[in-house]
């Protein structure tokens, strides 16, 4: 299969990449990305939406990307990445990297700099397991965890509660632990204690970076029955992706959530820096 060729030209400084105009959010996106991999990364995604890399091409392998750039491999992986999230994407392992889409899948982004005010509960919860399997993403499920097709995760499926089991359950779990980190998903801790912090109390493999999307849904009829609420009510969708300082991802996660009488999230937020 054709490969997308880059063409032949001096790499370009990251205030001279060309790209073609992005919304805002999406800037926002890129822009809060270290500035080598957030170039390398906005100058791709404007070529995609200038149509100049149509969908269903590949790109460039990670080797020529590095060395058209001038950068590392690991900072094309981390632009890559940004592309992926954008939903413009998507890798397969053995194939490489093909265009899905020439815009990006949501201009709605919150980015939150918090490791705790995106995990922070507002009183003890406790995660209570319904099952637990060990699979290979395919490319459906990899595009739903925001992974690699092909990659293996341990995944547990389980029921958030409150401290006090008198009251209904906060949210669904699924968890996807990266199958280099297994070991984590064994110990009791986790039903009081996040993976990803278990991951670098145990395994000196510290978070870096969490993105998180929520979306607004119906809650459909297998979450509904563990949630206790009629299928179709409405529910909030939360997932969340901890990435290490080089890129991997550690952890993804989603939490189905009732309505608000069961759960609302809550964001403090301080002055722009420089401000207040």
């Amino acid at each position: 299969m054709s490969r997308s060729k880059l063409p032949i030209r001096p790499s370009l400084p990251a205030r001279e990449a060309r790209s073609a105009p992005l919304s805002p959010a999406v800037s926002q996106l890129l822009s809060s990305a270290q500035p080598r991999y957030a170039s390398v990364a906005a100058t791709l995604a404007g070529e995609i939406l200038d149509k100049g890399r149509p969908v269903g091409s590949l790109l460039p392998t990670e080797q020529e990307l590095a060395e058209h750039f001038a950068v590392s491999r690991s900072t094309i992986r981390q632009a890559l990445r940004r592309l992926r999230e954008l939903g413009l994407v998507a890798g397969a392992q053995g194939v490489g990297t093909r265009v899905i889409a020439d815009q990006p899948r949501s201009d709605y982004v919150l980015a939150v700099r918090s490791v705790t005010d995106v995990m922070g509960y507002a009183t003890p919860t406790r995660l209570e397991l319904l099952s637990r399997e060990t699979v290979t993403a395919d490319a459906a499920h990899a595009a739903r965890i925001g992974a690699e097709a092909g990659s293996r995760w341990v995944h547990l499926r389980g029921l958030r509660w409150p401290e006090d089991r008198s009251r209904p359950p906060i949210s669904v779990v699924d968890l996807h632990v990266a199958a280099e980190f297994a070991a984590v998903t064994t110990l009791p801790e986790l039903v009081t204690t996040p993976a990803y912090r278990l991951i670098g109390q145990r395994m000196g493999v510290a978070v870096a970076e969490v993105l998180q999307e929520i979306t607004a849904i119906s809650l459909p009829a297998p979450v509904a029955e563990l949630l206790a609420v009629p299928a179709g009510s409405p529910g909030l969708h939360i997932r969340r992706r901890f990435l290490a300082a080089d890129g991997r991802l550690l952890e993804a996660t989603e939490n189905h959530h009732a309505a608000a009488d069961r759960f609302a999230y809550a964001l403090r937020l301080g002055a722009p820096e420089g401000e207040g």
